[in-house]
């Protein structure tokens, strides 16, 4: 649950219904001051793809598997179509996490 607002840090928000897409359903929030609308962020914000098939993606790719053999293992398995780009930048950007 989010305490306060992410712009003017006012704890006057209030609940607003729900932001949905294709892999996750969550929480609105509106501040009262500033009227500002937000979500709560998961460490996956503005990722496309779900956060267990970016996981899968980075523990391949550390596993050895180069990023083409993830891209197409991905595909094969999971009938999910990434680049290897894609990948490449998840690995970069959450694999400090997952150590």
């Amino acid at each position: 649950m989010i305490e306060f607002c992410s712009k003017c840090k006012s704890k006057e928000i209030e609940k607003r219904g729900f932001r949905k897409n294709k892999n996750s359903k969550k929480q609105k929030y509106r501040c009262k001051k500033c009227n500002n609308w937000f979500v709560e962020d998961d460490g996956f914000k503005r990722m496309r793809h779900n956060k267990k098939i970016i996981a899968k993606a980075i523990h391949l790719h550390n596993d050895g598997l180069s990023l083409f053999q993830v891209q197409y293992h991905l595909y094969q398995h999971k009938g999910v179509k990434v680049t290897r780009q894609a990948v490449g930048y998840w690995c970069r950007k959450y694999s400090v996490f997952l150590k």
